[in-house]
């Protein structure tokens, strides 16, 4: 298993989504916590509530650039630049899926795995993949900006 899945095993046992999870890692590499930040971050799920819309992978890594990045509650001057990095890179790992709402990635992602959803929902072992491919992203993106992630 990759070692960021193994990092947040305990949370995803507690049922946590993908953008919660990746909430869940900036706060763990600032050593804070913050459950009200979470519980937020839970509003992007599924394409937000399995509307449709896009996965919360996308939107919580958008947000996650912008926590890391700020300072004094004012946001990175490269925050849109590095969002844009975020937004053209996670369009082209999710090409082949037929669009980028959490329905089609998360099926795309089944499809590749050989893998049968029972509920129709994303799978976090199928879907965590992904989910360490944009956390490693997100840190590359930042680190390519020059930006101190200690906050």
């Amino acid at each position: 298993m990759n070692p960021v899945l193994l990092e947040i095993l305990p949370q995803i046992r507690a049922g946590m989504c993908c953008s919660q999870l990746l909430a869940a890692l900036a706060l763990q590499v600032r050593g804070e916590e913050n459950t009200d930040w979470l519980r937020a971050a839970r509003g992007l799920c599924h394409g937000v509530g399995q509307s449709g819309g896009p996965c919360g992978l996308l939107g919580g890594g958008a947000m996650i650039l912008a926590y890391l990045s700020g300072q004094d509650n004012e946001p990175h001057p490269m925050l849109e630049a590095m969002c844009n990095d975020y937004a053209e890179w996670f369009y082209g790992a999710c090409a082949d899926f037929g669009g980028y709402g959490c329905e089609q990635i998360s099926a795309g992602l089944m499809r590749q795995a050989g893998a049968v959803s029972d509920d129709g929902r994303p799978d976090m072992q199928v879907c965590g993949e992904l989910l360490a491919r944009c956390w490693g992203t997100i840190l590359e993106i930042l680190e390519n900006y020059n930006v101190d992630i200690a906050g």
